[in-house]
């Protein structure tokens, strides 16, 4: 009879076991693959990323651009562009023709176009704003978030850059320069008041690489100065690559060994770096709604003498100033940001930041990640990889 009865709590306690190892085994494929019902086990009950719905399934022969345009999603296409709610409700589209169309999103306004192509879409929140056509083929274009459209087009002797107001509506300001004289336009941007355009050129000569930046007014008084030019900056052995405007007008100019900040007042402020720019983020042009501080990956190498920083991604305020950093703990292969949040991946690892660079989430992903974008809710991220679009929610 005593046997009997320790055999059977025996058999109870083995079948209770197994119950526990199966819950836990249930709990945990839950936690990874991303369900609303999980425990934190992997990621230490810290905040991460978990799957909230499969938001557009990607077929392996498609040719698609996503992006995100406030709490929808931007699906672009060689054949046309569209918007999708989060219910995948198409709110507006767009057809068109083109091989590899590039895409820039500047909310409230949205650019369409590609590279040696002539057409150029613009839409808003409601869709198709207006459209331009070039005599030219188009090397470059950008919009500002009020609309106004520069384009660097490739003409026979050299190149023609024009600007658009948000109707569409050429401003009549047409500078033709010849690369025996002026080099190569690389950027074009209209300031977030339209009184500015801060060209980029790439002139080689016998002696290296020069970068020259000019400035046209496309003021009133822009007609009363030789060839609407209002302030130039020259600088040898310098490739200046890229540039953006903050919210408070100054430009950001960003080239391969010096940091330029030019604020409203022509007033220029250097920074010689000590060590390389290894990432920006990959939106800093196709999503320029980073205004109120920049971010950078910088290489670990330094000068002797200078302090290291304490992390590699690095913080700047309007200014210029340093004022946070993050350590990314290995080599970034990821950068995003905006104004609501930074995200860094390191392989398949990412971690969401703050503009001040506390931590927001870690999230380890069991598949291919190409882009991973938040929403502007700032409680939700879209998460492409080559398979599908995914609408991750951050929580614990």
């Amino acid at each position: 009879m005593i046997k009997t009865k320790k055999n059977k709590e025996k058999k109870a306690r083995i079948f209770a076991l197994l119950i526990l190892i199966i819950g836990a085994s249930i709990l945990i494929y839950l936690d990874v693959s991303g369900s609303n019902l999980h425990f934190s086990f992997i990621n230490g009950n810290e905040p991460s990323l978990y799957l909230e719905k499969q938001w557009v399934d990607i077929d392996s022969e498609s040719n698609y651009i996503f992006s995100v345009y406030e709490n929808d999603l931007i699906q672009c296409s060689p054949d046309g562009i569209k918007r999708i709610s989060q219910e995948g409700k198409e709110l507006w589209n767009a057809t068109y023709s083109m091989t590899n169309p590039r895409l820039i999103i500047n909310e409230p306004y949205i650019a369409v176009g590609e590279e040696k192509g002539k057409i150029i879409y613009v839409l808003n929140d409601k869709g198709l704003v207006y459209k331009i056509l070039e005599d030219n083929e188009i090397l470059y274009f950008s919009i500002n978030s009020n609309g106004f459209l520069s384009v660097i087009s490739e003409t026979k002797e050299g190149h023609k850059i024009k600007i658009y107001d948000n109707k569409g509506n050429d401003i009549g300001i047409s500078r033709s320069t010849y690369v025996e004289d002026a080099g190569y336009p690389l950027r074009a941007i209209v300031s977030n008041d339209g009184n500015s355009l801060p060209i980029i050129y790439l002139n080689p000569n016998a002696n290296g690489l020069k970068s020259d930046l000019i400035f046209l007014d496309l003021g009133e008084d822009g007609i009363l100065k030789e060839d609407f030019i209002d302030f130039a900056i020259a600088r040898e052995d310098t490739v200046f690559s890229n540039m953006y405007y903050l919210k408070n007008n100054t430009l950001v100019v960003l080239g391969d060994n010096r940091i330029l900040w030019i604020d409203e007042n022509k007033e220029v402020k250097e920074e010689i770096l000590n060590n390389s720019i290894e990432t920006i983020p990959w939106n800093i042009e196709k999503k320029r709604n980073l205004s109120s501080y920049l971010v950078l990956v910088l290489s670990s190498e330094k000068m002797p003498g200078i302090e290291e920083n304490e992390g590699n991604v690095v913080f700047y305020d309007t200014n210029g100033e340093k004022k946070y950093s993050f350590n990314s703990e290995g080599d970034v292969t990821y950068l995003y940001a905006d104004e609501n949040m930074v995200i860094v991946g390191v392989n398949r690892t990412f971690y969401g930041l703050n503009k001040k660079g506390k931590q927001i989430f870690k999230y380890t992903a069991l598949k291919d990640v190409k882009d991973i974008i938040p929403l502007k809710n700032g409680k939700q991220v879209a998460l492409i990889s080559k398979d599908s679009v995914d609408l991750m929610e951050i929580k614990r």
